[in-house]
């Protein structure tokens, strides 16, 4: 009996780290770290590898469903139904919708796995085309979008990022990221804690700015500043007052590549660090000794994550971290902030098409980032009587626990005519579904690393992968499955084609780089490395207004100036007891899914605790073990209290993605459910940032009171 081994890689998170899968009779017997990659180098964490669980998962679908009883009922009764009879009804009943409420009565909302899916994601612009809908949305909303929109404004690029050269700096400003945990976003590359200790061990530092002392710190990588939850945005502008104001820049440098200087000064001049010292928490003198240190290093970088997009001004404070880099000549320099080309110039793609991207639409004036409308906002367009969504197609998604206000979802998703669920597990979105359509894993279809390749990877490289098996009984990949909806809807589709490629949009790609998917594939490890990041490319490739400079104060962010105002006021002066609730990443959950695996359900994360300071449990009468009730204005859910002293006082935490009670395919996860902290979160008009449609899910006001024991009836 032979064993063959298939160099693939991983598609949880973004790295891709380097995997090597031993096959025998088409089973994936084992599944460990690369040690040949050129990149990874042996280097995968634990998510990567435990994959196989998910593979082997008996929860898994392997047909298409069909749901037999009302929506209503929370439980949904399915049968199994033939591909074929299942894209033909879903396909009739959108035309016959279509025809009743017009073309926007269709939305897609493509969930996080999608983008790390080469064959979707290189043609998910064709595929979103063939459903001629508006009503698009995605989990880019909850957890990105702050920085494409700013980017979009201040390159005239959504796509343009400039990351942080960790490879070479002298100084490393980490904002609302834990790298340990979530191996970073929006910047590509392998062990980063082995490059963050690299900082500190060539004579470098590293500062972390985040509510919690995070995992990632430590003798060997650096301190925490503990701030404020939700206020980062006036400790970067508080920084860039020093610069500006105090320490000094080179501003003919700067006039070289950038615009509207002298208004972005007029704003910054509003933020001096004593202004904000009572917002963020961090004295005056701390926030001035940050803004010395990083201009006084050799180089300096500067980056912000998840913890920083997700509060109100993720947009404003990725416009800070910007200017901040470019003013202290750090922009465009080895060892600051660069622009990593990869194998395309994927900045032209995502140019800015105007300068003012709003419209008005029936729930008022709105815009789109990257194609997408704020999914805060999907209940009210279901609702909308005007203008109604009157079905629903989900793609590797789960918005029930992933968009705030979850009770108002269920509600609204109740009174949709048709939901599509396409996905590898029947969700509690998939609980709702009329269809449950079964997809590939990234085991079981080819796929290259296009995601990686596009503009934020520190080392860049190109991977292509074959199905390292076939997929298991009548499971289909998401274009496909896509493709024949469409191809029933009358749609010109990849289909059509005697030969279908869903890699023939990335091998187009390659070009620019010399290659071709046949070249990878003879390749060791089907991996060719890319040349390093040109830092002179912020310049020369990233920034794409008309003018080819950077705009320092672009005028859609006057939109927000009141906010600021208003944001600042209230932060200030808020009670020192109250509690701010943060989304706590941990190594056992990955957004809403790996909840399915036994494995990852250890300890306390086999629940979805309330942690908290123990100096706060304290003060209100709590001890850990305590049933609690967390609650606002939006929701209140019940939970377990658990200690963590390593959280700043008045800071409370707890995980995103879970709740899965009524997921009755998931028996792992319905064992453990935990609690969806989204149902704290505002939603409509108030629940997103209307400069990026990002989701406001972090640093939330709560209150916390023990649950008396219910009486006896």
């Amino acid at each position: 009996m032979t064993t063959r081994r298939v160099h693939t890689f991983c598609r949880i998170c973004e790295p891709g780290c380097g995997l090597v899968a031993d096959v025998r009779n088409e089973q994936v017997i084992t599944l460990q770290p690369d040690k040949d990659h050129p990149i990874h180098k042996g280097f995968a964490c634990h998510k990567g590898v435990h994959f196989l669980h998910v593979h082997n998962d008996p929860n898994r679908l392997d047909r298409p469903l069909r749901r037999t009883n009302p929506r209503h009922e929370e439980l949904g009764n399915f049968v199994p139904i033939d591909w074929d009879d299942a894209v033909r009804e879903i396909a009739e009943k959108l035309m016959d919708i279509r025809r009743r409420y017009g073309r926007n009565a269709l939305a897609v909302y493509q969930g996080n796995p999608s983008a790390f899916n080469g064959t979707y994601y290189a043609n998910a612009a064709s595929l979103a085309r063939g459903f001629d809908t508006r009503m698009r949305f995605s989990a880019g909303t909850q957890d990105t979008s702050a920085k494409y929109a700013a980017s979009e404004a201040i390159y005239g690029a959504s796509m343009a990022h400039p990351i942080p050269d960790l490879l070479h700096t002298d100084y490393f400003l980490c904002l609302g990221s834990n790298p340990l945990v979530s191996h970073m976003t929006l910047l590509h590359i392998s062990d980063p804690m082995a490059k963050i200790r690299a900082v500190k061990k060539r004579g470098g530092t590293v500062l972390f700015v985040n509510p919690r002392r995070i995992e990632s710190s430590g003798p060997d990588t650096g301190d925490v500043l503990q701030i404020k939850p939700d206020s980062d945005f006036y400790f970067l502008a508080a920084i860039l007052h020093e610069i500006v104001f105090r320490i000094g820049y080179d501003r003919p440098a700067v006039e070289k590549h950038a615009r509207n200087i002298d208004g972005l000064l007029d704003f910054v001049r509003g933020y001096p660090v004593e202004r904000v010292t009572a917002a963020t928490g961090i004295e005056a003198d701390v926030i001035r000794q940050v803004a010395d240190d990083f201009c006084a290093a050799p180089t300096a970088s500067i980056y912000m994550a998840t913890g920083v997009n997700q509060g109100r001004q993720g947009t404003l404070a990725y416009w800070m971290l910007n200017m901040i880099s470019l003013f202290s000549g750090n922009l465009g320099r080895r060892g600051g902030n660069i622009y990593s080309r990869g194998m395309t110039d994927v900045v032209h793609n995502s140019k800015r098409k105007r300068e003012d991207p709003f419209f008005r639409d029936s729930l008022g004036e709105v815009r789109t980032v990257g194609g997408d409308l704020p999914a805060a906002r999907l209940p009210e367009y279901i609702a909308n009587r005007d203008d109604p969504i009157r079905a629903l197609i989900v793609i590797s998604g789960n918005p029930l626990l992933s968009v705030g206000g979850a009770e108002g979802m269920r509600r609204a998703l109740e009174d949709l005519e048709l939901i599509v669920t396409i996905d590898l597990y029947r969700t509690v979105t998939g609980e709702m579904a009329d269809y449950v359509l079964p997809a590939t894993d990234w085991l079981e279809h080819e796929d290259v690393n296009f995601l990686n390749t596009m503009g934020v990877a520190m080392e860049p490289y190109v991977q292509y992968t074959p199905a390292v098996v076939p997929p298991r009984n009548d499971r289909r990949d998401d274009w496909w499955i896509l493709s024949r909806i469409q191809q029933e809807m009358g749609v010109k589709t990849m289909l059509d084609s005697p030969d279908p490629n869903p890699l023939a949009n990335a091998d187009a790609a390659m070009r620019d780089a010399g290659l071709s998917l046949e070249r990878l594939k003879e390749m060791p490890c089907q991996t060719a490395v890319l040349p390093e990041a040109d830092p002179s490319h912020v310049f020369t490739i990233a920034v794409q207004h008309d003018d080819g400079l950077i705009d320092c104060c672009p005028a859609i962010f006057r939109r927000a100036y009141r906010t600021v105002e208003d944001i600042l006021e209230e932060l200030s002066n808020e009670s020192p007891d109250q509690l701010k609730l943060i989304t706590r990443r941990t190594l056992y959950m990955v957004n809403s899914w790996l909840h399915n695996l036994p494995i990852l359900k250890q300890g306390a994360h086999q629940d979805n605790p309330l942690w908290m300071n123990p100096d706060d449990a304290d003060r209100r009468g709590l001890v850990a073990g305590d049933d609690v009730i967390v609650h606002n204005r939006h929701g209140s859910i019940d939970a377990i209290l658990a200690y963590d002293a390593t959280l700043r006082p008045g800071v409370v935490a707890m995980t995103h993605g879970w709740g899965q009670s009524s997921a009755r395919g998931l028996d792992v996860a319905r064992r453990y459910p935990g609690v969806n902290v989204n149902r704290l979160s505002p939603n409509g008009k108030e629940g997103y940032d209307i400069l990026s449609n990002q989701s406001h899910l972090t640093g939330i006001n709560v209150e916390i009171t023990r649950r008396e024991p219910r009486s006896p009836r």
